[in-house]
């Protein structure tokens, strides 16, 4: 049955307590060691730093016995661990001190082989001391121990291999130091070739790591440091290619890093179907300094057969920086695209016509009396402007927007083509007289009605009076009928013809007055008929204006979006 983790650890701490108590430190701080990075993959990190801790105790005492002993080398595999548990907690201070301890422990290893003449394993701690220096980056220190050492060794010519090993650190130095990438590149392979090797003979194989991390130390600092370049490429050439007729390209390059650019090299990728009338495909520089540019000319021609004709042109680029870094990019890939005509002369041939086109549609719009003159003023501004905008974008090669402008010039005229149009007014006009007919139609009709009605009010009130005075009349007679009666027999009829006689007269007035009326009425309502005619013809005129403004800022609208 597995044992549980709270089984292990409590295993490995009872036996790194009895390693502690028979002084056997080492072996105490690696059971402590295994037993933090137990708990830390159960518990986290937090919960293992005590452990870590006793392990540091532990090796430390371990290292002050390889001292007491003389057994620099132990002490300094000791405190690497030490070095190695500080850096897994983070404790750079403490990290770079135990380093410093370990460097000092290399040195008087190597020291105790110099003196007795071990030369190629004393310059091996010496170098691998350099190097953990690298790793913390106190190179001015490093410095002063490869060139106490280098003094002692450079003259003599049995020590070629021990030079060598050293010669490792004296050239990462030299490479931080002096920016030089040969010697960086020297580093690293004696490194490999030569320090490397000579630790696994002294079964140094722990300090591996070390090694490695400074070496990493050492390229990132060189990288730092270093001035790379920044190669920005720009291809030009007009977008109005026409078929057969040569055209200049135009390859800017400009290093806008702050490092050199050297073995700089380009090559035009071009089709079969381009011809080169002058210049060269493929140019080489030696160097292009920071904040430099240099330009490649060419002149170019398509031959096609006929037709419009598409061809794909892309120029790859490599240089070095001082890393010695080969750098590819490219441009493009570009598709060229040649005409049988040139599109800017075309274009601008149809901006002149469309231009002479709408002075023809202002004198048009102008004549009508449904488009008032602001809105044609509006309008003829508005195409010109676009003209106008076209024209200075065929020398920038804007082609798309030209021909966006054009389309919506047309759709312009267009409309305006619609509006204006026979078809388009003659079923408004139609309503409007129809309207204004049928106005006039009961206008009139209702006025009729009023004057009968009147007419007929007036005609029962003259029957009613007459009636009256009749009855009147009869009654004062026949009061005086029986003595009058012969007498005023004649009168009576004299009166009677008199009587009607002003009736007539007074009827006739009356029809008179009311005639005299009736046109006056008549005469007052056409003129208001008329007015009120005058009046719908405005409304409709106003309604057609607003209608033509509305499709106006349609046109605008689609215009700047």
């Amino acid at each position: 049955m597995e044992k549980s983790y709270d089984e292990n650890l409590a295993k490995l701490m009872s036996e790194a307590r009895d390693l502690f108590k028979s002084a056997n430190y080492a072996d105490s701080a690696t059971k402590y060691w295994e037993a933090a990075k137990s708990q830390e993959a159960a518990r986290g990190l937090a919960q293992a730093e005590d452990l870590y801790h006793e392990a540091i105790k532990n090796f430390i005492r371990a290292s002050e016995d390889n001292k007491e002993k003389k057994q620099y080398r132990l002490s300094a595999q000791n405190l690497f661990y030490v070095v190695m548990i500080f850096k897994r907690l983070g404790e750079v201070d403490d990290w770079k001190a135990a380093t410093m301890a370990v460097v000092d422990d290399l040195i008087n290893a190597a020291q105790e082989y110099l003196m007795w003449n071990e030369y190629d394993r004393g310059i091996i701690l010496v170098s691998t001391a350099c190097f953990f220096l690298f790793s913390i980056e106190e190179f001015q220190k490093a410095e002063q121990y490869y060139n106490q050492y280098i003094d002692q060794i450079k003259d003599d010519p049995g020590f070629t291999r021990a030079q060598q090993i050293l010669y490792s650190a004296g050239h990462a130095i030299q490479a931080v130091k002096n920016l030089d990438t040969n010697s960086l590149l020297n580093a690293q392979q004696l490194v490999g070739s030569h320090l490397k090797p000579g630790l696994s003979q002294i079964t140094g194989d722990l300090f591996f790591p070390a090694i490695d991390g400074a070496v990493d130390t050492v390229v990132k600092i060189f990288r730092s440091k270093i001035k790379l370049p920044k190669i920005v490429p720009e291809l030009k050439i007009s977008r109005d290619l026409v078929l057969g007729e040569p055209t200049d390209l135009s390859i800017l390059m400009e290093n806008e890093g702050e490092g050199d650019a050297n073995g700089l090299n380009f090559q035009i990728n071009i089709p079969e179907a381009i011809e080169i009338i002058d210049g060269n495909k493929e140019i080489s520089i030696e160097r292009l300094p920071p904040q430099q540019k240099t330009e490649h000319k060419l002149i170019i021609r398509c031959m096609s057969a006929s037709g419009e004709s598409t061809q794909e042109l892309s120029v790859n680029i490599t240089f070095y920086d001082q890393l010695q870094t080969k750098q590819t990019m490219m441009i493009g890939p570009y598709d060229l695209v040649f005409r049988e005509k040139s599109l800017s002369k075309e274009h601008e041939k149809t901006l002149n016509e469309l231009a002479e086109q709408n002075e023809v549609n202002y004198t048009k719009m102008c004549e009508s009396d449904f488009v008032p003159k602001e809105a044609c003023d509006v309008l003829s501004e508005l195409v010109s402007s676009l003209i106008k905008e076209s024209k200075d974008q065929l020398s920038s090669e804007e082609f798309e927007t030209v021909q966006a402008n054009i389309q919506t010039i047309r759709r312009i005229y267009a409309t305006l083509e619609k509006i204006t149009s026979k078809e388009f007014l003659a079923p408004i006009l139609e309503i409007r007289d129809r309207e204004i007919k049928e106005k006039i139609e009961n206008a009139v009709e209702l006025k009729k009605e009023e004057w009968n009605a009147e007419l007929e009010t007036i005609k029962n009130q003259l029957d009613e009076q007459h009636l009256k005075d009749k009855e009147e009349l009869k009654e004062s007679l026949e009061d005086e009928k029986v003595e009058l009666e012969k007498q005023k027999e004649d009168e009576w009829k004299e009166l009677m013809e008199k009587l009607e006689l002003e009736h007539s007269k007074e009827i006739e007035e009356l029809k008179t007055e009311f005639n005299e009326q009736k046109e006056q009425e008549l005469e007052e309502q056409n003129k208001k008929l008329e007015n009120e005619k005058k009046k719908a013809l405005e409304d409709q005129e106003a309604v057609l204006r607003n209608e033509f403004q509305q499709l106006l800022s349609e046109s605008q609208g689609k215009k700047k979006r």
